[in-house]
């Protein structure tokens, strides 16, 4: 091997995040028919303990962590333009051939491309001063596994010794996303690091049909010292010790008051993707638009300023709170973030974008755009689509026990729906089922209901409208990709109808 080919083969240290994106740069601008051109490189940290007191099936002596792992990914991609056509390529090796190939590759591929007529240009540099957040140097470094296992036995502590009826379930992770990005807008982001950490469990109850009963927990932090495993399992607990009094409730309409993790999940799967501006664009959002002229064409904008529920909600998207585990100092397009009002007191007030849907609709960027996949992290081989960081829905003024004593009519409390999904793409109707104990309101006490008795169908538009009280106290759920935290109150509402009750 000569010197030329030697170096050429030689790996630019993965540390340099910032480096690899130069040099990536600098190989695109050596093209004269590129008109644009991004470089940027993800790295991700990860790692889990895996929880879980049952193996094939029999109960594990003295329960532990089964499983813990510490893994590390990198991916570098390149986007360039060409006469409005866009390229982009990716690769998970950093030697100099194969970061030049991605670029070759982006750029072949702008010439199977057609010009696309709605794009207007790559992230520009805006004058915002971005969130300054710590970050976990334990979980950055890949020594966080220690941490993770005393987590996880603070977590299964919780199961007493009497209790061998009862089964957890569930994953303590940690993860580090380093990214480094720079675009010839003069976007040079140099490395943005993000910690977070996340217990999520379940519990469950398997002594027979009568008394089998489910709950879950979670707690999210930025580091490991805010993570708090025994939380997560107290919360997973509470319900799975119930013995649950009834198998199913009549079918028909019913008010309810949804738990924090129901709220959760609702907003994960109703909300999540209708307020990006994408989803107005498609067609594919059930909050209200209207048209617009865009040049010679006519697209669908949201209708800002319509009422979508009653005064009692608002919902925020909030990235610069410090602790909060979905905070972001900055995009994945390298804008600096900012909070955004979706709702207030009832009314639309906006949705969050990218910079490819926010420059076509002539719109300011929300610093949006984040690359997330099947795995954890951040992924360059994802492109920038738009997603929630911290949703926070704003506590009200009622307790907990307020609402029940204010249940007049038939009354369901859902502390964890399962399966919610929109009946139709794009729709506000949805349907769910109650995946966790939950109870019924009879004469103002409450009486419990098994895991998976009833499925219920909602709407959003009567959800949000139905409102009737909202809870002081909030909590944090995420899905279990942990691409979004959810900062959620208990709330009362309306417009549910349940089906299908399970047989006595």
């Amino acid at each position: 091997m000569t010197d030329k080919t030697k170096k050429a083969h030689e790996k630019i240290p993965s540390s340099d995040l910032a480096a690899t994106v130069e040099q990536m740069l600098k190989m695109a601008k050596g093209h004269k028919e590129i008109d644009e051109a991004e470089a940027y490189v993800s790295r991700n940290t990860l790692a889990m303990a895996r929880i879980e007191t049952l193996r094939h099936g029999q109960r594990v002596i003295g329960p532990s962590p089964q499983q813990v792992v510490t893994m590390m990914t990198a991916e570098a991609s390149v986007r360039v333009v060409v006469k409005g056509a866009v390229g982009t390529y990716s690769t998970n090796y950093f030697t100099a051939d194969s970061l030049r190939a991605a670029v070759e590759g982006a750029l072949a591929n702008t010439r199977i491309m057609s010009t696309d007529p709605d794009y207007r240009s790559l992230a520009k540099p805006v004058d915002r001063k971005p969130p300054t957040l710590g970050h976990d140097n334990d979980i950055l470094g890949g020594t966080a596994s220690d941490t993770l296992i005393d987590r996880a036995q603070a977590a299964l502590a919780e199961l007493r010794s009497t209790e061998k009826d009862i089964d957890i379930a569930g994953s303590v992770m940690a993860l580090a996303n380093e990214v480094s990005l720079a675009n010839t807008n003069g976007i040079d982001l140099g490395i943005t690091i993000d910690t977070l950490t996340v217990a999520a469990l379940t519990a469950e109850r398997m002594e027979g049909p009568n008394n089998a009963s489910s709950g879950v927990g979670w707690s999210t932090s930025r580091t490991l010292k805010g993570l708090d495993g025994t939380i997560a399992a107290k919360d997973a607990l509470e319900l799975a010790r119930l013995k649950p009094e009834r198998l199913a409730v009549p079918e028909g309409d019913y008010s309810v008051i949804l738990g924090p993790y129901s709220v959760a999940d609702v907003l994960d799967n109703m909300l999540h993707s209708t307020i990006a501006l994408s989803s107005t664009y498609y067609g594919m959002c059930w909050l209200p638009s209207r048209p617009i002229k865009v040049g010679d064409r006519e697209l669908r904008t949201p209708s800002v300023g319509d009422r979508v529920g009653n005064e009692k909600v608002t919902i925020i998207d909030d990235p610069t709170l410090e602790h909060a585990m979905g905070s972001r100092s900055y995009d994945d397009e390298g804008l600096p973030t900012k909070k955004a009002t979706i709702i207030e007191k009832g009314i639309y007030k906006g949705v969050l974008n990218n910079t490819y849907f926010a420059y076509l609709y002539g719109m300011e960027p929300t610093a949006s755009g984040f690359r997330y996949g099947l795995r954890p992290g951040r992924l360059a081989s994802s492109s920038p689509d738009t997603h929630p960081t911290n949703l926070i829905v704003k506590p009200g003024d009622m307790t907990f026990d307020e609402m029940v004593a204010e249940s007049k009519g038939p009354t369901l409390v859902i502390p964890r729906t399962w399966y919610t999904y929109p009946t139709r793409y794009g729709g506000r109707q949805f349907s769910s089922s109650n995946r966790a104990t939950s109870y019924i309101v009879e004469k103002g006490e409450l009486v419990s209901v098994a895991p998976n008795a009833f499925k219920m169908s909602g709407d959003m538009s009567l959800l949000l409208n139905g409102v009737e009280g909202i809870s002081k106290e909030t909590k944090v759920g995420t899905t279990w990709a942990a691409t979004s935290a959810y900062i959620v109150p208990w709330i009362k509402t309306t417009g549910f109808k349940v089906e299908k009750p399970r047989e006595n």
